[in-house]
Parts: structure tokens; sequence; C-alpha cells
């Protein structure tokens, strides 16, 4: 749990997003650790996690994040045992430009290839299969103005992915900025 804290930290001091905005999991077989509801990511601690069940809904539901049913259909969709959801503010911008992102961009090839662009309402079954749908083929998805998943097989894998997305996204941003005046 304290894995969960670092990369809280992490995510906001690299500026992915402000404290209150995002939530973060971890799967262990069949339970979920997720980030409870409004919960700072930068001073997480204990009481700040909740343990839920991957496949079973119950009261202790309502504690966590409201993104809960995107974690959960990540984990029984996908191979990943960790998410981060972060509303990476230049990452967001990308679906004004394009359906989906790809990369010509030699410091982000090495971790993206293809950053699909979906949408649905937050905390909604159709986000939920979305984000899922997209995360199969890619380990990042962005959802349009909203923000950006990201899943791996550990914390880091999805802290690059999240910054590498992010530095193209900035970087493309002020590129079109400059070039339309």
């Amino acid at each position: 749990m304290s894995e969960i804290a670092y990369w809280g930290k992490k995510v906001v001091e690299a500026g992915l997003c402000t404290s209150f905005f995002g939530n973060i999991s971890y799967r262990v077989q069949d339970s979920i650790f997720i980030t409870k509801t409004g919960v700072m990511l930068d001073e997480i601690n204990e009481k700040d996690i909740i343990e839920v069940s991957l496949t079973k809904k119950n009261s202790s539901d309502k504690l966590a994040s409201s993104e809960l049913i995107v974690h959960r259909m990540i984990y029984e969709k996908t191979i990943y045992t960790n998410v981060i959801h972060t509303h990476s503010l230049y990452s967001t911008f990308m679906d004004v430009f394009q359906d989906y992102v790809t990369f010509n961009y030699s410091e982000v090839l090495p971790f993206l290839k293809l950053v699909p662009i979906v949408g649905g309402k937050s905390g909604s079954f159709e986000l939920a299969e979305n984000v899922a749908g997209a995360l199969n083929e890619n380990p990042i998805v962005i959802v349009m103005g909203h923000g950006v998943f990201a899943a791996g097989k550990n914390f880091k894998e999805c802290f690059v992915y999240l910054t590498a997305l992010e530095h193209y996204a900035k970087d493309k941003y002020y590129r079109e900025l400059i070039k339309n005046g």
C-alpha cells in the first residue's frame, strides 16, 4: 500500500494531475486495492486505500474511487495488474488533434507506438468497456475531455507511459501553437 502512496506523490510532482484528480489501483488475485474517492494523491496513507472484490460488488464499493468500474473492467479483460488514471492536461488536449495518437518522436518511441482516444462518461459502464477494450492492444488510452488511463505489470511501467505521453503531448501542443501563431 505504501507503493500507491509513493506513485501518487510522483504523479502529482510530475504535473500529471493535481492532487485531487486521479486514482491508482493494483490487483492481487481476486482483490483490487484502490484509492478512495476524494483522496489527495500526494498525501495518501493506509486509510485512503480500500480493498474491493474484483468481481463482486458490495457496500464498500461506494468508498472507492468513482472510476472503480473502469479499474474492475481493466483487470477483468486485460493482463495488467496495475493502473494509474490521471487528468494529464496536455495529453487530454490530444483529442482535439486526432482520433488516436501515433508517434514519430524518437524520445517516446521505445515506450509508445499508438494511443487510442475513446469516449464515455466518467464512472460509466460505457467508459469501462471502451478503456478496457483499448488497453487490450495498448498500455495507455486517452479519454476524450477526461484524462488518461495507463496500465502495466507495475506502477513504474504505468508512470513511464504517462510521462512519455504527456511529454509528447506538451511538445505537440506548443509546436501547434507556434505554427498557428
